[in-house]
Parts: structure tokens; sequence; C-alpha cells
């Protein structure tokens, strides 16, 4: 009978227990503490990104994107 309260209350203490850890952390971030910084950078690192394909074609068009901009500023200035 013990351990099945014990089984029963768990999920909701794991629930808990991210839930406070969830609010320090938009404390910190709203503060911009390190911390706060530093977790979503190793949560980002160890999560895995379903559409990496995707994500890398759509950084690589935006990159040409911006080329064509400055190649179109540098023709108006050189033309003037």
């Amino acid at each position: 009978m013990e351990n099945l309260f014990f089984i029963i209350l768990a999920p909701w203490l794991v629930f808990v227990v991210l839930a406070i850890i969830a609010c320090w952390l938009l404390k910190f971030a709203r503060k911009r503490k390190g911390i706060a910084i530093a977790f979503g950078i190793f949560v980002q690192m160890f999560s895995p990104d379903p559409m990496v394909e995707q994500t890398i074609k759509m950084v690589q068009v935006d990159k040409q994107v911006i080329k064509q901009k400055q190649k179109e500023k540098e023709k108006e200035v050189a033309s003037k």
C-alpha cells in the first residue's frame, strides 16, 4: 500500500518540481542571469532537432539573400 501511494504521487511531484525550476529560470532570464542562458544553451545542444536539414537550408537561403542585397548596394554606390 505504501509503494502504491508513492507510485501515484511520483508524477505529480515531478511536475511540481519541474514547474518550480521553470519559475526560477524565468526569474533568472528576466534578470539576465548567466545560469538561465547556460541552461538554455545546454538544452539546445542536447535536444534533438527533427528538422535539421530544413533549418540548415533556411539559414543558407537567408545568407544568400543578405549577400545579394549587399552586392546590389555596392553596385548602386559604384554607379553613383
